[in-house]
């Protein structure tokens, strides 16, 4: 097996048809793009990272993680390999192995962890420094079955300049260009999180029990801004989303119960989550 860590930083462990990994698997790990690169890990014996190049890359694909292990910009996910795990004759392993793929396995969920507490510190030193008490607060859910992160937008858990300053007008307006391009194509879904972003990488919602503090502080913004149209607009989601919660079950998608929970709290499940080494 291989541990595979991907730009929202999920992690997970991929696992070869065989024994060894050949290169044609490797290579369609990374079917669109036009390059691979590879490095030799120096801080953990007998391991290769590998990750895709394409040229413009989309800037939400940027892999924070993995471009500090490698110290170049990473737009791909990338795959720490064992040598135990590629073939001999490839000729890219070294003569001795010096731990079981087990022991490699540790030893990368330790480096990748201590790597993220240092990430996360300089990211909090540099928010105190700048006093950037108007940007948003989410709350990390967990991970969904394609592989995006959910968040949490709770009004109640922002810091009070977030709304005294741009945050607020900003993230509103936001709100309502995404709700009014999306929320008629959405299906209808019973246990239907209220979705008020998601792209390729994350969904943030808003739980049921804010959903009306939310969509009644937009009408609020709307109201004083004398944007009546925008504030019916707005209404007439908030009418139909309540309309999908009073409907009979129609089948699921994805809710926070059903959530691959690799972080943040754990949910209720049917069956048991598929194993990530950041559980």
């Amino acid at each position: 097996m291989a541990v595979v860590i991907y730009s929202n930083g999920i992690v997970e462990e991929m696992i070869p048809l065989e024994n060894t990994f050949s290169d044609k698997e490797l290579i369609q790990s990374f079917e669109m793009y036009t390059s691979l690169s590879s490095y030799r890990l120096e801080e953990i014996p007998n391991c290769w990272c590998l990750w895709g190049y394409i040229d413009n890359p989309p800037e939400n694909e940027f892999n924070k993680l993995a471009s500090e292990i490698v110290e170049q910009d990473v737009y791909s996910h990338l795959i720490f390999i064992h040598d135990s795990e590629l073939h001999p004759d490839l000729g890219l392993t070294d003569k001795i192995i010096y731990k079981l793929y087990k022991q490699f396995t540790e030893d990368v969920t330790i480096f990748m962890h201590n790597l993220m507490n240092d990430i996360t510190e300089q990211h909090k030193q540099e928010y105190e420094e700048s006093d950037q008490t108007s940007m948003i607060f989410l709350s990390a859910l967990g991970h969904t079955k394609d592989k995006r992160v959910m968040f949490a937008f709770n009004p109640n858990e922002q810091h009070e300049n977030f709304y005294v300053d741009d945050g607020w007008e900003k993230f509103v307006v936001n709100i309502h260009k995404y709700l009014k391009e999306n929320f008629d194509k959405e299906p209808i879904e019973e246990n239907k999180p209220f979705v008020i972003f998601s792209d390729s990488k994350t969904i943030v919602i808003v739980e049921d029990k804010n959903v009306d503090q939310v969509i009644d502080d937009m009408l609020s913004y709307f109201m004083k801004k004398e944007k009546y149209e925008i504030c019916s607009e707005i209404t007439e989601i908030k009418n139909k989303w309540y309309i999908l919660k009073t409907l009979p079950s129609q089948g699921m998608i994805d809710p926070p119960e059903t959530l691959d929970s690799s972080i943040g709290e754990k949910k209720k499940r049917k069956k048991p989550p598929p194993k990530n080494l950041d559980d």
